[in-house]
């Protein structure tokens, strides 16, 4: 009786699997591609959805065909795709990929690359350029909450909402394509670099997600020389435990929302919550949208008692780190003697 029983529910769960697999589980015919890696394929004129979805997974650019079948219809694409040649880049968003496939494979993808340290406008802008989508229905995209992000509901209320997470890469975007994709295509490859193993150092920080993001936009913004990042992190981290204000020039500058080569005293009057001349602690929100380098020195800062930097005079791009003031107005001198 107990062997009987025992040879039907392994029966059953053989065709259980079988079942899944078939309408759509975690199939058995996927790839594995590089991210960046371009993947041609053909959707056969006639296609369903389920036919397409099974199509990607077999190229390896889904991992689900449920989930993908489900996010078609949920999404409005159901029904709308196009039968033709496509080649999508290895790691593309499936909203992005139905978007593509909604515009017909006689339509080019538009390469777009995002530098480290744009902030929404620049980005925006930039978009508009290539054509992409405008620049206002980009900046009310980045100012929505309509996107499913654990993170997302973490950030305070403020002007520029999304500005920090929209990660800095190479896209592929169709002309025209809808803001709200682009958005949060940007989003999701935050949240794949924002892995287990950065998201376990962000816990043991003591910092918030998003005091994380704002000290690595800030890193970014000041720091153009990658072996300085976490010296400069941790002139941040030791300014702030000692209730020191941060004084740093880029959140001015972000504040103003205009470029200037050198600031006024005006200027560090500015009143505003990204000033930290004027306000102490981080500014309200990030200033820029950092790159992994600047993540990753905001979660592994240097450990010293650095507390001031200031360019070199050699016209590098460096900085010198200071642990005193004296030390700091002497090399503060130095730069400025080259005018």
């Amino acid at each position: 009786m107990l062997i009987t029983l025992l040879i039907i529910l392994i029966a059953c769960f053989c065709l259980a699997k079988f079942a899944y697999n078939k309408i759509g589980g975690a199939g058995e015919n996927t790839v594995t591609h590089e991210i960046g890696e371009e993947v041609t394929f053909e959707i056969p004129k006639g296609s369903t959805t389920s036919d397409i979805a099974d199509i990607l997974l077999e190229n390896g650019l889904i991992e689900n065909t449920i989930d993908f079948k489900y996010k078609s219809k949920s999404n409005g694409y159901d029904g709308t795709f196009n039968y033709g040649t496509y080649t999508i880049v290895a790691g593309t968003d499936e909203l992005e990929i139905m978007e593509i496939l909604k515009q017909g494979a006689n339509v080019t993808g538009i390469k777009v690359t995002i530098p480290e340290g744009y902030t929404i406008d620049k980005i925006g802008t930039l978009m508009e350029e290539k054509e992409i989508t405008t620049k206002d229905e980009f900046v009310k995209a980045a100012n929505s909450r309509d996107y499913e992000y654990p993170f997302i509901a973490e950030i305070s209320d403020r002007e520029n909402l999304l500005e920090g997470y929209l990660f800095p890469d190479t896209y592929f975007f169709n002309k025209n394509t809808d803001a709200k994709v682009v958005v949060d295509t940007m989003l999701k490859r935050f949240s794949d670099v924002m892995n287990e193993e950065r998201m376990k150092k962000v816990s043991e920080s003591g910092y918030t997600l998003d005091e994380i993001v704002t000290i690595s936009s800030i890193i970014e913004s000041e720091i153009k020389v990658d072996e300085e990042r976490a010296l400069a992190a941790s002139v941040i981290y030791n300014r702030l435990e000692q209730d020191m204000p941060l004084q740093m020039c880029s959140t001015v500058i972000y504040s103003l929302g205009i470029r200037r080569e050198n600031l006024t005293l005006e200027d560090l009057e500015v009143d505003s919550p990204y000033n930290t001349y004027k306000y102490p602690g981080l500014p309200k929100g990030p200033i820029s949208n950092p790159g992994e380098k600047a993540i990753d020195a905001a979660l592994n800062p240097d450990d010293d008692d650095y507390l001031y930097f200031v360019l070199k005079a050699d016209e590098s791009g460096g900085h010198v780190f200071t642990k005193s003031y004296d030390e700091f107005l002497e090399a503060k001198a130095q730069y400025k003697q080259q005018f």
